[in-house]
């Protein structure tokens, strides 16, 4: 069964809806001169970028390492920029989801992620497959240009 893409009426936040704060990410990997981005296909070929949401306790940055983890099996991710927050409804529509994003990069090609179903895929940041949440593709986008700009030290 496929679920139908979201639309612009994910990104309109309803009033009493609680919110769920998040993190996700864009990380980064050199191979064949090139920069590769992280994907994670979930159970019914979602494409998405690595997210999840905070536990009880954890710092953004504590809970990125875990969701990283568990959603592509990466574990050694060098955090180099805050790209910023990302808010919508889940798809479920019960949570807010107010998502903080960071930039990473890795040498890592990845293990098997601890979530059942989850693959991770490295593709060419040039040719990433459309991401289910469009605000996932448009922050790829961004992160393209900034780093032909020059914007980042991901060295």
């Amino acid at each position: 069964m496929s679920l139908p893409p979201p639309d612009g009426s994910w990104y309109v936040r309803p009033p009493d809806l609680p919110e769920r704060a998040s993190v996700g990410a864009v990380v980064l990997r050199r191979e064949g001169g090139e920069w590769h981005v992280a994907v994670v296909v979930e159970p019914g070929e979602y494409f998405q970028l690595p997210k999840g949401g905070l536990e009880s306790g954890e710092t953004h940055e504590e809970a990125l390492y875990r969701e990283l983890r568990e959603e592509a099996g990466l574990t050694v991710v060098r955090l180099v920029a805050d790209l910023g927050v990302l808010e919508r409804q889940n798809y479920a529509r019960t949570r807010w989801q107010v998502t903080r994003s960071f930039l990473g990069v890795t040498e890592e090609v990845g293990v098997t992620p601890l979530e059942p179903g989850f693959r991770l895929e490295w593709r060419p940041l040039d040719a990433v497959p459309p991401l289910f949440w469009p605000e996932q593709g448009q922050l790829v986008e961004r992160v393209r240009q900034n780093l032909v700009g020059g914007e980042y030290e991901l060295a």
